[in-house]
């Protein structure tokens, strides 16, 4: 058998795939081809646009792709469902759908995207509903007629598959300017009340399962050995609740700071070139301050630089935190961002300082009125003129998805809201996030190791490797694929303008 696997990108709340990433859902169905011993090829989406690739000297087709939080990117175009089912459409071999697109969690409910889904996915001899790692398992053993396509995998059958899933780095495009996504749990504590009223995770995981420590550093071993310098840890909901305490039975367990010790440190010990994280609850680190503290220390003295922890905060409105069960309350939000800032705002050696929070605003929520966007703006305008930073403010409509507590009404009624969305986007664009950018990056600051990516017109555009990173524009004529030192000279909205250090 000769398999190939195509990846049209990921984009989760807990887990990116879109390049400079590698996902999980790759390395993972590489893995379990690769311990079946199948002959296996990996393209990215972009990549097969680009090229003539027959497809007939495949057996199985493995096709990726799916998004809870899609955005715009700088250098990849992600496929979507009917992208994938066309091409498989042209292949005679089994064809197999994997990622968000193919469970019921990845389905939203605006429009008549389900009855077209349902077209699209009759495309694939199986779509994997559950782990696509398990359900490719399955039927590699037993064959298509056995294949439970909703099984999930443990992290038991996980240690061996993530291991030998490393290999596929060496195939991407991109490599080694590749950062790997790397999975440290999944499911929520929040599970015991249901959850979020928009959020899939704890529907679909529940409560959390933990990996261990050791299989994580063997994990990030492997893909260090094959030439991956680059990772996040990321892939849960808060990493500070990462083998936390009383997951459950409580919503917002005391966290495990021995156990996040143990994890950064071996991790740190391999010597990666970048080392981040992504998501965190502000509850946890607020309720629990003298954890969140020393946790935040942990992450500052084995992590890289440049650090970002995701906010889920998602509204200050007291209304709407109640409506959609949302339990952080803005001051929960303000001491975790206090903390973050104290311990983590010291500029480290890219540059950037060592580690700080980002805020993720959502609208569209039950509850939600004009006044809502009037508390949103005036919380952030309060942590500006307090003197603290946050790396970034993401600012989101929601998307419906099914079994969550959002419905197409709800997003109906946003809709109504729509010009005022895009009024208070711009708003916060030109009054907070210019300002910010300006104190998280002094003009003259010197931002290390900017790799460039694109030109377009007579700029050059380039990041540094990590979470969430600044996008830096530059006039001088460089070589992209090459990384440089660049010193700030000037902003955008939530951009920089720079010029090489020669």
């Amino acid at each position: 058998m000769r398999a190939l696997i195509l990846d049209g990108y990921t984009d989760e709340p807990a887990g990116l795939g879109v390049p400079p990433y590698i996902g999980t859902y790759p390395r993972y169905a590489y893995g379990v081809l690769d311990k079946y011993r199948v002959e296996t090829d990996y393209i990215t989406i972009d990549k097969f646009r680009s090229l003539k690739i027959d497809l007939e000297k495949y057996d199985l087709l493995i096709c990726i792709c799916g998004f809870h939080t899609p955005g715009k990117y700088l250098n990849a175009k992600p496929a979507d469902l009917k992208e994938m089912a066309i091409i498989a459409s042209k292949f005679n071999g089994i064809k197999i759908l994997g990622g968000p697109a193919a469970t019921r969690f990845g389905s939203s409910q605006i429009g008549g995207t389900l009855k077209d889904e349902k077209k699209y996915k009759e495309v694939f001899d199986i779509v994997a509903e559950g782990d696509l790692e398990a359900v490719l398992e399955d039927f590699l053993k037993f064959g298509l007629e056995r294949v439970d396509n909703k099984r999930y995998r443990s992290y038991e059958e996980l240690r061996e598959i993530a291991i030998r899933g490393a290999k596929i780095v060496k195939k991407h495009p991109n490599f080694p300017y590749i950062i790997a996504e790397i999975e440290s749990y999944r499911g929520c504590p929040r599970a015991l009340s249901k959850g979020c009223s928009f959020c899939v995770e704890p529907r679909r995981f529940g409560l959390p399962k933990f990996r261990d420590e050791k299989d994580i550093y063997e994990e990030v071993k492997a893909l260090s050995e094959e030439g991956v310098k680059f990772f996040r840890v990321g892939r849960q909901p808060c990493i500070y609740s990462y083998k936390a305490i009383d997951t459950e039975k409580e919503e917002v367990p005391k966290p495990n700071v021995e156990a996040i010790e143990k994890l950064f440190k071996s991790l740190s010990s391999l010597k990666p070139r970048v080392l981040h994280i992504d998501n965190a609850n502000p509850a946890v680190i607020a309720r629990h301050e003298e954890e969140g503290r020393e946790i935040t220390k942990i992450l500052v003295k084995y992590c890289t630089s440049g650090n970002v922890a995701a906010f889920g905060v998602e509204s200050f409105d007291e209304k709407v935190i109640k409506a959609n069960n949302l339990l952080t309350t803005p001051e929960d939000t303000l001491k975790a961002i206090e903390i973050l800032n104290e311990i983590g705002g010291e500029r480290g050696e890219t540059g950037l300082p060592k580690l700080l929070p980002g805020i993720n605003l959502l609208f569209g929520l039950k509850g939600e009125s004009k006044k809502t966007f009037k508390i949103n703006y005036e919380y952030l305008k309060l942590i500006y003129d307090k003197g603290l930073m946050l790396r970034r403010i993401n600012i989101r409509q929601v998307v419906p998805f099914y079994g969550t507590d959002i419905s197409l009404k709800d997003v109906k009624k946003a809709e109504k809201r729509r010009e005022l969305f895009l009024w208070f986007k711009k708003k916060i664009r030109e009054e907070i996030d210019n300002k910010m950018l300006r104190r998280v990056v002094p003009r003259g600051t010197i931002l290390k190791d900017v790799f460039m990516e694109v030109k377009k017109d007579n700029l050059y555009f380039g990041r540094q490797f990590g979470s969430y990173p600044l996008l830096v524009g530059v006039k001088d004529k460089v070589e992209l694929g090459k990384f440089y030192d660049v010193k700030v000279v000037d902003y955008g909205m939530r951009s920089i303008t720079g010029e090489i250090v020669r």
